[in-house]
């Protein structure tokens, strides 16, 4: 198993494999000119390369970035056994600022996307594969939309975790998040009738049929099996764009769904909806709904 096959395994995706990449790349390159032995390397010549990216004057947030894709390289020589721990995991840098949050999206907003987007026309889509491709995105945008998922919890769901019957989709386990149920809404369960009856076995003859690429059986039990997986919420996202001017991205979409459901469940609710491990990170949604409020009543205080 080399070092991108570990990262595959741990879902990670193709674009954040790439940054780790260059990290990892630069550290390697690093260690060279420092005549340091990657697999032997100790706690104080770390700290050296974290002063020495510092010296290159980017922003401490770059440099966590780094150091958390150098702290994954170790957990990948661990893994294979080339080394027997990683000390790099010892060190813990903090980023003292803030995560900003997108504009955010009401629940108003929101309905009227899925909405606007499920009613495209069908003569604007040219081909008869983009018409049954449309029809499973909408799918997809229903369960970004309405159960808050991001794109590594959407490709790894699979047809038994679908329970129409019941209204309710099994959300499995994954790097960054815990396993739940959730209840699907009421509009999305004809679409999704129709496309697990209709158009997903069209789909999957379809590339049975294209000479380059055959379902293997393990992506055929994927919900949603695709070629590039990756590429199916970019392209949901860049045909939302064309419909509203409001869409930046699907973080967007997430951290909306997430700040909306605060407004309605309790914090423990949201926690075990959106699938956080920790309670913090459900906090740092509310914290920030706070400061956002904060800042508004200081603008507009009728003392002012």
């Amino acid at each position: 198993m080399n070092f991108k096959e570990y990262r595959q395994k741990n879902d990670y995706a193709e674009k954040t494999i790439k940054v780790q990449n260059s990290h990892v790349n630069r550290f390697k390159d690093w260690c060279i000119k420092q005549n340091i032995n990657l697999e032997n390397i100790v706690y104080d010549e770390v700290l050296k390369f974290i002063d020495y990216e510092r010296n290159r004057n980017i922003s401490k947030a770059s440099v966590i970035r780094t150091l958390n894709s150098i702290k994954i390289y170790y957990d990948y020589l661990v893994e294979i056994k080339t080394i027997n721990q990683n000390i790099v995991r010892q060190i813990k840098l903090r980023n003292e600022g803030k995560r900003v949050l997108p504009e955010l999206l009401s629940i108003q907003q929101l309905d009227k996307i899925y909405y606007d987007y499920s009613n495209i026309p069908q003569w604007k889509h040219k081909t008869e594969t983009a018409k049954l491709l449309h029809q499973r995105n909408i799918v997809i945008l229903g369960l970004l939309i309405y159960q808050g998922l991001e794109s590594g919890g959407i490709i790894k769901l699979e047809t038994n975790h679908l329970n129409l019957n019941e209204g309710k989709i099994y959300i499995p386990s994954g790097r960054k998040g815990n396993a739940r149920t959730l209840k699907l809404q009421a509009n999305q369960i004809l679409p999704l009738k129709t496309y697990m009856e209709n158009i997903r076995p069209e789909l999957i003859e379809k590339r049975k049929q294209h000479s380059m690429y055959s379902l293997s059986p393990v992506s055929d039990t994927l919900l949603f099996p695709s070629k590039k997986s990756s590429d199916m919420i970019c392209k949901i996202i860049e045909q939302l764009k064309k419909i509203y001017h409001g869409i930046q991205d699907s973080r967007q979409i997430h951290a909306s769904i997430i700040m909306n459901w605060l407004k309605q469940y309790n914090i423990r609710q949201v926690q075990y909806m959106a699938g956080h491990k920790s309670i913090t990170s459900t906090e740092a949604y509310r914290n920030q709904d706070l400061t956002d409020l904060s800042k508004q009543l200081d603008l507009f205080h009728p003392l002012k």
